[in-house]
């Protein structure tokens, strides 16, 4: 034997062997055996459950779209709605484009997403300032476009488009901040994106998409290649996250939710499943496995995903998840990924909350043991939203104060207390007591009555050096805040050094299906969904509705003078313009109604100044069923504008009239019993439902609006 040859033996040996050692040793570095019951024992990682901010990018060829019919709502699901609403979005896309499906459909929008002038380093720098400790960039969203360099589709962000590996640029960037770093995988929901059936086993494309891809063969692999749930769809799907895993090694496995897991005959989770189902979750779990145990092997904390209100997975497999979650409890680890405004992808002229409200709702949540994680939905060119990075900035700024209440935390054994706007954070031994309104008087922790003099040692306020007075009291802790409030805007932490371990782990609702009980549903295009219920009118009031057959025919709810107080609507309205609803007029018109298609519509009055109301009043024009009233009043006492998430209000009543048709014009008022009033307010909003099963979207004809303060 050739002495080469006799090497070339000896080093196979010598690997075969290495090969089974570190095999060996990988396997025994693997926790999890493939089964449910094992991925339920994945811990929380530290960093996630340290880190508690992190920022979500939706950036993709839809944002090179950055429209959707009504301005409002999930603009990255255009790429599908172009084709299931021709009759809008073809004359749109002819006048922008001068060319529709087939001739020009969504695969020819992509050239015009370019990062241009995108720089990973700057936006890894502004993360890091604002104060996150994680990153999600969607790798994939449901259209089947890759942003990273792929080899399995010729549809990704070096080969098109960008011409740049996207997820690979940004991930090296964040990194070298010490963020950690998550490219975010929706292909679940991609057979139907553009199928005639979006939520089906098997289904077929439409009838355009079916041309474009005659015409261009290449746009299969963009809009398809499969259009069902067969094996190769599966296959595959896995394929494309093993290369994101592969090339990437995120700390995070975010998927989005599987519909498909509760529709077209299969309740997955409760063992209902067609084979096709079957098998896709089978690998799915497989995915998951693999990504677990990879990261054990490398030393990498690893976590995952558990999206939607049907759960994806079992309880405990990952962290739970929805869009926009705001849970009324302290929930077993959760997360919510959170918008700005009404979409995740870019959307030009989207309505955003208000700086407050961005930040008070990171505090609850995190109160509650959820992570936020806030997303930005970028230009096609890598330009920032400047309303996204002002409410970056801010969220920085009051980090940078109060992080000591933030990061690392742990939740209390109250999450709220209502009655002085406070959420509870723990720190160890530190109780984190922060006001969600300016501390201006005195308050007291109610869940601190029983406490001992000895069991505080201080108590400070963040950002300030002024000196806080407190006391205990027989009603609990009574803290006095100072003159000088500090730098901290529109929350405050008062830090209280106890004796104590402040955590109470055994505080958590741990059955999901409760947790989850009365959070804000938002269906999967992207409409904020608040189904009705019946909130019945508060002790010492009283709903009273009146009808009439004229203007001046009312007896005990007349129409007041014109008031002069700014309404504004949270969507477009047509017809009569808004401030018609201030105007001390009724009028045989329809007033201000939302279009069909319009959902969560809403009006809201401004007071100018918190004030003692006493009724809440509004008048509508009958005209077939539009002039009835199914509405639930709110209202809020913030001081500066809180935005349009009705979870920022206090819930007043609802008021149903239908059934009232019975004369032209119909009144619904919510007042106060005599010398009293419904609460102190400067925002009340009028939040519309549909008053039938037709036309699609909420109609109710207002005429007008009036707000009574108490005397």
């Amino acid at each position: 034997m050739k002495k080469n040859s006799l090497m070339h033996v000896t080093l196979c040996a010598a690997a075969l062997a290495l090969s089974a050692a570190t095999a060996d040793s990988e396997q025994a570095n693997e926790p999890y055996d493939g089964s449910w019951a094992s991925l339920q024992e994945m811990p929380v990682p530290a960093w996630f459950d340290d880190g508690k901010i992190g920022i979500f990018i939706h950036w993709g060829p839809y944002s090179a779209i950055g429209y959707r019919k009504g301005g409002r709502g999930y603009s990255e699901h255009v790429p599908k709605t172009i084709y299931e609403d021709p009759k809008h979005y073809y004359p749109y896309m002819k006048e922008r484009w001068g060319a529709c499906p087939p001739e020009f459909g969504y695969k020819d929008i992509i050239p015009e997403f370019t990062a241009a002038n995108w720089n990973p380093d700057e936006w890894a720098e502004l993360f890091e300032e604002v104060g996150a400790k994680y990153v999600v960039l969607t790798a994939e969203h449901h259209d089947g476009w890759a942003n990273w360099d792929s080899d399995l589709t010729p549809w990704n962000a070096v080969d098109k488009g960008p011409h740049r590996d996207l997820v690979g640029d940004l991930g090296k960037a964040v990194r070298a901040k010490g963020l950690k770093y998550a490219p975010s995988y929706h292909r679940e929901r991609h057979t139907g994106f553009f199928a005639k059936d979006k939520y089906a086993v098997h289904s077929e494309p439409r009838a355009d998409i079916a041309e474009e891809i005659k015409r261009v063969p290449e746009a299969a692999m963009l809009y398809g290649p499969e259009f069902s749930y067969n094996k190769a769809y599966v296959d595959d799907y896995v394929a494309r996250w093993k290369e994101i895993q592969t090339k990437y090694q995120p700390d995070m496995l975010w998927m989005d939710d599987f519909p498909i897991y509760t529709r077209d005959g299969n309740q997955v989770r409760k063992g209902v499943a067609k084979p096709e189902i079957r098998y896709f979750d089978d690998q799915v779990r497989g995915m998951i496995t693999d990504f677990m145990n990879n990261g054990a092997v490398q030393g990498q904390a690893v976590y995952v995903n558990n999206k939607g209100k049907n759960r994806n997975w079992p309880d405990g497999v990952g962290c739970l998840e929805k869009d926009n979650l705001k849970l009324k409890v302290i929930g077993p680890k959760w997360q919510s990924c959170t918008t700005f405004g009404t979409s995740f992808g870019y959307l030009e002229g989207d309505q955003y909350k208000s700086v407050e409200s961005v930040l008070h709702e990171m505090i609850e949540v995190i109160s509650r043991n959820g992570n936020f994680l806030i997303n930005i939905g970028p230009k096609a060119d890598g330009t920032l939203v400047p309303e996204q990075v002002e409410r970056l900035r801010a969220m920085g700024d009051w980090l940078r104060i109060n992080g000591a209440a933030i990061y690392g935390s742990r939740y209390w054994k109250e999450c709220e207390q209502t009655n002085e706007h406070l959420a509870f954070t723990t720190n160890g031994k530190n109780l984190y007591a922060i006001k969600l309104e300016k501390p201006v008087a005195p308050f007291t922790i109610d869940a601190s009555k029983g406490w001992k003099n000895d069991q505080v040692k201080s108590v400070r306020l963040l950002g300030s050096d002024a000196a806080v007075s407190w006391d205990m009291t027989p009603a609990g802790l009574q803290i006095t805040p100072p003159a000088d409030l500090g730098s901290s805007q529109y929350a405050w932490s008062f830090e209280i050094v106890t004796t104590e371990e402040q955590h109470h782990p055994n505080v958590i609702q741990r059955d999901v299906d409760k947790v989850l009980t009365g959070t804000k549903a938002v269906d999967l295009d992207g409409h904020a969904v608040t189904p009705w219920r019946n909130i019945p009118a508060p002790a010492g009031t009283t709903v009273e509705v009146e009808t009439a057959s004229s203007a001046n025919g009312f007896s005990k709810l007349p129409v007041p003078a014109a008031s002069g107080r700014t309404v504004t609507a949270n969507q477009k309205t047509n017809n009569d313009p808004v401030v018609s609803l201030t105007d001390g007029q009724l009028a045989e018109g329809m007033g201000p109604v939302f279009p069909n298609g319009v959902y969560n519509g809403a009006y809201r009055m401004d007071l100018g100044s918190v004030q003692p109301v006493s009724a809440i009043t509004s008048w509508s024009f009958m005209k077939g069923a539009r002039g009835l009233q199914k509405i639930t009043l709110y209202g809020g006492r913030s001081t500066a504008d809180p935005g349009w998430d009705l979870s920022s209000y206090t819930e007043l009543c609802t008021i149903d009239t239908t059934g009232s048709e019975k004369d032209t014009y119909t009144a619904a008022s919510l007042r106060a019993d005599a010398g009293k009033s419904l609460g102190e307010f400067r925002w009340i909003v009028w939040a519309v439902s549909p008053v039938n099963g037709k036309g699609g979207g909420e109609n109710t004809a207002f005429q007008e609006l009036a707000v009574e303060l108490v005397k």
